[in-house]
């Protein structure tokens, strides 16, 4: 979005003193008021929506990846005590050969 500096916007005032007049001015940028408060309300508002669901997936999220935390460390457990048990077996082959 442009910068618009105080001589933009006194350009902007006096072009629109000019074309509209000192009677219309005051209501049209009473209506250029009204529509950019509804912008903001808009805006605020959808930034809320999407706090909320942002809110509302994490929670699911985390506890998701907890659970494939908890089953990749359960599988590594089994993972290692099955090599300890192959290791073992075969110590115990070539002992006994």
């Amino acid at each position: 979005m442009p910068d618009i500096g105080m001589i933009e916007l006194i350009l902007i005032g006096l072009i629109g003193f000019l074309v509209l007049g000192p009677e219309r001015l005051p209501e049209f940028l009473g209506q250029i008021a009204k529509i950019v408060k509804q912008g903001r309300g808009w805006v605020n508002s959808l930034k809320k929506q999407l706090e909320y669901e942002k809110h509302t997936l994490s929670q699911p999220l985390q506890d998701a990846t907890q659970d494939v935390n908890i089953s990749l460390t359960d599988t590594k457990k089994d993972i290692e005590e099955s090599l300890k048990d192959m290791t073992d077996a075969t110590v115990v082959e070539k002992k006994d050969k």
